[in-house]
């Protein structure tokens, strides 16, 4: 019987490591599962697309030094001509958002180059910009003309 009893008793205590270990290890999976959520969702909260008009930064920095309808509106009426022209296109491109302007990163201002050559328009390049923010420049991951909110005229037909 003493056998028996100390055998249990070693097979007892040579088990408590084993289950130590295990635990660990599906502690260590739960913290990875969780440290890879909450990654992705940073790396998704960060992307965002915004819409904005297209220019310049020699004109749009300074357009932003207004309120913010008084830059939309500069935005809106700025002319292609002038964001091809040499030193404003070398200057780089961004977009007047909410009276502020912001800057593109380097391939931005490649995408918008190609967006005002190939456009037929003389200005309002109002853009649907993807990207994700980096200090006080926007990397840019697509550049596109914004689609028009429609607006739905609702009737009374209670009349």
């Amino acid at each position: 019987m003493k056998k028996l009893l100390i055998a249990g008793l070693v097979l007892a205590l040579c088990s408590v490591p084993l289950m130590a270990q295990e635990t660990m290890k599906k502690e260590e999976t739960k913290q990875q599962d969780m440290k890879a959520k909450k990654e992705m969702k940073e790396s998704k909260s960060m992307t965002m697309t915004v819409k904005g008009y297209l220019v310049d930064k020699m004109c749009g920095s300074g357009y932003a030094k207004g309120d913010a309808a008084k830059a939309a509106e500069k935005g809106m009426k700025h002319s292609k001509a002038c964001a091809l022209e040499e030193d404003c296109a070398a200057s780089g491109y961004g977009i007047i958002m909410d009276g502020k302007y912001i800057k593109f990163d380097e391939k931005g201002d490649k995408l918008a180059l190609e967006y005002l050559n190939k456009s037929s328009k003389k200005n309002d390049f109002l853009v649907e910009v993807a990207g994700m923010k980096d200090g006080d420049v926007l990397k840019v991951a697509s550049l596109a003309d914004a689609k028009m909110e429609k607006m739905e005229m609702k009737q009374d037909k209670s009349k």
